[in-house]
């Protein structure tokens, strides 16, 4: 590859270090090492084994999700086939673009189970759309209550506009979905309108969402179970971020949990659609905002809170991640992962390296590390 080739990823990875380091600046290390001095080696500690806690119960939701839409697709695995693809995809998509951890996936149930692309692609791209549908249910019911909270409130012009905003947003992203759902002509025709490169990419995504919602449509209990999950996942990732926004700030209260959450589904969107790799700046500063205009968290501090949910969610994404990665082969998936899109087109082809037609292939098992195949 040339460095032409490589400059759009130098720039973005670039970019996103010069972020993070913006991000350490505006905080001040200082007074973040001073935080953490006042909470004590107990207080830490306890502090991390209930974000701990939590964040395991956050994976096996995903884990579970994951295991319903698989078997919609007719892919009927135990979960703890799951967990290693799962923990290694998250931690992979903290330090790549476009998601491209999510080839993890891919890759390794193609060679453990010998499963097609197009049905694990498939899943991806309908777990994805719940996470949306999910969050959006989420935040529209925490902006009931922040809604109530604006009433005490004087001088909260601009928190209203930013509620009514995030409010018409999900909205509207909820029609969006229920178009794609009920209009795959237009949305086609709107996909044509890209130049090539996207279109080829936005279609391919979009011929999966259909694959996958043939098989919601057709049992609404599963569609129940992910949306629900969907929505307990964003529940749960606030719990995390109040956890710390009251471990910090003791002055909070139960009237401030709301704020929290509509925060944390506001951030969680530039995970759901990153610009950068891991939405690294964006996540951040998206939550940073939310409370900053909320009535009780501490102004410019809250940037804090929100770099302390990264540091800890990074930390233990790293520990079980790396783990992961390992047990499933170490280098070679990092080796092989690349875009998501790009992996599904050379997949489909052709039918039988779609289908991984166990009359022409058969995975080779070599220390069950290697991704090769071998012809009969």
């Amino acid at each position: 590859m040339t460095f032409r080739e490589k400059l759009p990823s130098f720039l973005i990875y670039t970019t996103t270090i010069a972020v993070l380091i913006s991000i350490i600046i505006f905080i001040q290390p200082r007074r973040l090492i001073e935080y953490l001095i006042e909470l004590g080696f107990i207080g830490l500690l306890s502090l991390f084994l209930l974000l701990l806690l939590l964040y395991v119960g956050d994976m096996l939701i995903r884990i579970y999700r994951w295991k319903i839409l698989l078997d919609i697709q007719g892919v009927n695995l135990p979960l703890k086939s799951l967990a290693l693809p799962v923990v290694s995809a998250l931690a992979i998509n903290l330090f790549t673009i476009a998601r491209a951890g999510e080839t993890v996936r891919l890759y390794a149930l193609k060679r453990n189970h010998g499963t097609k692309y197009s049905d694990t692609l498939s899943s991806i791209v309908i777990e994805q759309v719940l996470s949306i549908v999910g969050l959006l249910f989420v935040i529209t019911g925490s902006l009931f209550f922040v809604g109530s909270s604006l009433l005490e409130i004087e001088n909260s012009e601009v928190i209203q506009q930013l509620v009514f905003i995030i409010f018409i947003g999900s909205v509207v992203g909820l029609i969006i979905l229920w178009i794609m759902m009920l209009q795959p002509e237009l949305i086609e025709r709107i996909i044509h309108f890209f130049p090539l490169f996207i279109e080829k990419r936005l279609f391919s995504t979009y011929q999966a969402f259909q694959t996958g919602i043939k098989g919601l449509r057709s049992k609404p209990l599963q569609l129940s179970l992910g949306v629900i999950t969907s929505a307990s996942i964003w529940v749960i990732e606030g719990i995390m971020i109040y956890v710390i926004a009251i471990t910090v700030f003791p002055i909070l209260g139960i009237i401030d949990f709301p704020w929290v959450i509509a925060a944390s589904c506001a951030g969680n969107i530039t995970f759901i659609l990153p610009i950068l790799p891991g939405a690294m700046g964006e996540y951040e500063f998206v939550l940073a905002i939310v409370l900053i205009n909320s009535p009780n968290y501490p102004g410019q501090d809250a940037t804090l809170i929100a770099f302390i949910d990264r540091l800890a969610k990074s930390f233990m994404l790293g520990l079980f991640g790396g783990y992961a990665t390992l047990r499933l082969g170490g280098r070679e998936i990092l080796r092989l992962r690349k875009d998501i899109f790009s992996v599904s087109e050379k997949g489909t082809r052709s039918k039988s390296e779609n289908d991984i037609d166990s009359e022409t292939t058969r995975p080779n098992m070599v220390n069950g590390n290697n991704f090769t195949t071998n012809k009969k």
